[in-house]
Order: structure tokens, then sequence, then C-alpha cells
């Protein structure tokens, strides 16, 4: 027996033989009984041709090869039929406008991923909108992330670019956090992040080591409230004794990089996603000196191969478990798209498989290699589970790390 199945389409709600497969026929050969399907069928003459056939076989008594037949029939058939899901999601994003909100300022990393995800999400997303970026900087992405909690629209055409590390901020009880991370619809992250802690040479600096022991030099260090940038250098000088001074209060790293380069600042915590995009010919060139990178698994690509990573830092466990979480943990879906509560869930669905398949996608990954950005997505299902883990943090864990981030700033 051979079964050859037509590449079916549907236009206008039927079903009809791909353009080019049209030479192609449905055949089932046994004895001398054989049909062809042509172009143009709908759906009532696809289930017409198959049930006749299914009666003819029924009258020669060959019962399992109807069984098997009418098994490839109804999957080709079901193949034919548009998802509702998606049917009703096209039906919706049809000539409407996506609005993703990135809580940093233009010029920084997550505005970078975002204008790049943007330019090719629409195609993705079933009914093809436009897909545009607003900036709403403030407090780490805690002004975007109470934007799309509450006040946008929860019609699914508003994305939250927001920066996984305000998840502290919830677990610590900062006011200004008005969002309940576990109740975010989560995307998925394009990429799991790593912080590097960089200095300009210009600051005479050049090994971690300058900072520590009985006569250290000091570092000014530039940070973002609420955002690991600002948490990391805190437990570098309250956790491992760092010599570091930090200076509050901007609003993105392309603030900060001013400030590197008008001598305000020696330097800054970033991730090296971020820092590849912006910075990668100052640290080629030495400009920029990486001190150490807060993980457990040293990165591959960095220039110097002899970056201290947390164990190398540390001295003992407790040290490395504040790191871990304080830093490299929440840095697992530091770039996370969100959707609030009460978005519709068939296009929570319909925008996280877009995501997933913009990520994937050939053009997509051919511009972001061009744009030295990296991708190695993780699911929305897999975020959600990391962030879930991460409010389950021991009490007493949370109590140090509460005392270090908000109580020496």
């Amino acid at each position: 027996m051979k079964f050859y199945a037509p590449a079916i389409s549907t236009v206008d709600g039927h079903a009809e033989l791909s353009p080019s497969r049209r030479s192609h026929r449905l055949a089932l050969t046994t004895g001398r009984v054989y049909i062809e399907l042509h172009t143009a069928l709908t759906l009532r003459r696809v289930f017409v041709a198959i049930m006749g056939f299914a009666l003819d076989i029924l009258k020669s008594k060959r019962l399992v090869l109807l069984g098997v037949f009418l098994g490839f029939a109804a999957a080709a058939v079901a193949g034919a039929t548009p998802s509702p899901g998606n049917s009703n999601a096209a039906e919706f994003y049809r000539g409407k406008t996506v609005r993703i909100v990135v809580g940093f300022p233009a010029g920084g990393g997550y505005d970078a991923y975002s204008r790049l995800i943007a330019r090719h999400l629409g195609k993705q997303i079933p009914g093809n909108p436009t897909v545009i970026v607003d900036n709403m900087a403030g407090a780490g992405s805690i002004v975007a992330a109470n934007h799309v909690y509450h006040a946008a629209i929860k019609d699914g055409t508003v994305i939250g670019n927001v920066s996984g590390p305000i998840i502290l901020e919830q677990l610590f009880g900062n006011p200004a956090a008005q969002f309940d991370m576990a109740k975010f619809h989560y995307l998925g992250v394009p990429a799991a992040e790593v912080y590097l802690m960089l200095v300009s040479r210009r600051s005479g600096i050049t090994r971690l080591d300058d900072l520590l022991g009985a006569k250290p030099r000091q570092a000014t260090i530039g940070g973002i409230p609420n955002t690991t940038i600002e948490h990391a250098p805190l437990l570098m000088r309250e956790v491992i004794g760092t010599n570091i001074k930090v200076v509050s209060g901007y609003k993105g790293s392309a603030d900060i990089r001013l400030a590197i380069d008008s001598g305000e600042i020696d330097g800054f915590f970033n991730t090296w996603t971020s820092a590849k995009i912006a910075a990668l010919e100052l640290i080629r060139g030495g400009e920029w000196r990486i001190l150490a990178q807060l993980t457990d698994i040293p990165l591959s690509d960095l220039p110097d191969s002899m970056v201290p990573k947390i164990s190398g830092i540390t001295k003992h466990e407790d040290q490395r478990q504040l790191l871990r979480l304080g830093s490299a943990v929440p840095s697992q879906f530091a770039k996370t798209y969100v959707m609030a509560p009460g978005v519709p869930e068939e296009r929570i669905q319909a925008m996280a498989a877009a995501l997933m398949q913009t990520w994937n996608d050939k053009e997509f990954l051919h511009d972001a290699e061009k744009a030295k950005v990296e991708i190695s997505p993780i699911s929305g299902n897999k975020t959600k589970a990391l962030v879930r883990q991460f409010l389950g943090m021991p009490a007493e864990v949370k109590l140090k790390l509460q005392k270090i981030i908000h109580g020496q700033r």
C-alpha cells in the first residue's frame, strides 16, 4: 500500500492543494483501487471523496485498511483547518499597532534589543500588526512595569520589556513596586545575562585586588536605582569588601557611559550582552578593563580569559550564595518580555509563540549578529518557573540581601 498526501493549504476557509504540488495525487493503491484529488477542492469535497473511498473499502471488507486510511485522511483534513485561536488572534491584530514599552532610555542594551525585535516581530504575529518601541525610563524599569501592570490597555497590544532584577524590590517591599512579578504573563527572554565589573583605564585600576587589602584604591562606580547595575557594586562592597563608592541615580547605561567618558566616575557593572553592543572596541582596545564576572560559569568569549568568577572572588559559601541570589540568578531573566494580568489567553499564547519564532528566524539572527546582539532564548514558561522559584527565597537570605541593598545605599 502506498499513500501520497497532497500539500493542502487554506484559502478563505477552503482546502486547496498547494500550487507547488498541483501534479501530486492522493492515492491509495490496493488491488486496482485508485483515487485522485485535484486542485481547488473544498473541505466538503475532500470529505465526500474520502467517505466514498472508505465505503468502497468497507464493501470489500478490508477493515484494517479502512482504519489506516481514515486515520491519515483525518490528519490531512485537520491540518487543512485553521486553528481557531490563531484565526481569532489574526482577526484581532490585523491593522493594529503593538507597543513594546522599554523600561530604560534609548541608547542602552534594553533599547537595542527591543528595537531589533520590533523590526521583525510583526511578521510572526497573526495578522501582522505594526510593532513600535516606546521608552518609559524610571526607577530601573519599575515605572514601566507599573504602567504595563496597571495603566496600559489589557487587550494584547502592549508588551513590557522590564528588568528581571526588580523582583528584588518586590521581595524587599519597595512601595514603588506596584506589581506582582508572579502574576505577569512571561513571553520569554532573548538571552540570559552575566554582569561584569568594568573600569576605565584612566582610573588606574588594573585588577580587582587593587580594591582589596589593607591599603586599597577606591573605585567610584555608577548605578541605576533598583537594578543589578546598582545592586552589584553594593554586594561587592558589603560581601567581598571591595573599596567601592557607589554614585547612583543614573537613568540608563548610556548616561553612565557618558559619565565614565567625562571622568565623573571610574566604571560600572554592566552585562556582557550590553557591553558587546555599546563598548566592545573599548574593551578590546584596553580603554575599559574587566575586573570580575558575576557568574559560576566563566564566559567563553571575553577578551581576557583570566577574569575571576564568583568562586574566585569569594572565600566561603555564604558569600557565594549572596552574590548568586543578588546578581547571577535574577540576571537569568533580566531582559524579560511580559504582558499584564487580564490579557486574553489566546493573545498571550500568540505573542509568546511569535517572539520565539522571531528569535529563531534566520533574517532576525542575521541582523542580530551584525548588531552584536546575543540571542539564546528562554521560553516564557521557563522564565515564569525561574521567577516563582526566586520568589520562594529563604527568609533569612532575603533579609541579608535587603540589608545590603537597601540598608547600605
